[in-house]
């Protein structure tokens, strides 16, 4: 997985803060939720920009207890933390495409995924998706899809993006 563009929480707040110098950040009270066998820790962040601030942005990481992996097992707490204040900030400033940690990416790197919209470079060719390329979605609708920081996978028809980007902008 190529990590070359990806901004670290620690450097996300340090531009934040030179933004936002009165930026605020407060840690809620983490909760343990059990879904089915499983057990995780869920922690959510609030920041708000400056004091007058009316509405905070939020964010929330789920974490697997006990953790998985070397890096998660005993850690479950720092990581849902690191991961939630990486999440507020991404919501805040745009680091492109991707929303998840370095350490999510780590924890949690899978052999096959479903196809998600990347940035791509302005000259790049369109790829016609889905057996009707004159159906598929507008360049100009994954374009839109990307700056909301859609993470999921690529719409299938002009209709499905319509919908989505509804469903999602503000």
């Amino acid at each position: 997985m190529d990590l070359t563009n990806y901004v670290d929480v620690p450097t996300r707040f340090a531009m934040a803060l030179e933004r936002w110098p009165e930026l605020r950040i407060i840690e809620n009270r983490p909760e343990v939720v059990t879904v089915g066998d499983k057990t995780f820790i869920a922690v959510t962040v609030q920041a708000w920009r400056t004091p007058d601030d009316p509405i905070s942005c939020q964010a929330t990481a789920w974490e697997l207890i006990p953790g998985l992996t070397p890096f998660t097992k005993n850690s479950e707490m720092m990581n849902a933390s690191t991961s939630a204040l990486g999440r507020v900030l991404g919501f805040m400033m745009s680091f492109g495409p991707k929303m998840a940690s370095a350490e999510e990416v780590r924890n949690r790197q899978e052999t096959s995924a479903p196809a998600t919209l990347v940035k791509q470079p302005q000259n790049a060719p369109r790829q016609a998706l889905g057996a009707n390329a004159s159906n598929a979605p507008s360049e100009a609708q994954l374009k839109y899809l990307r700056g909301l920081n859609w993470e999921g996978p690529v719409p299938e028809t002009r209709a499905d993006a319509t919908a989505l980007i509804k469903r999602l902008a503000p």
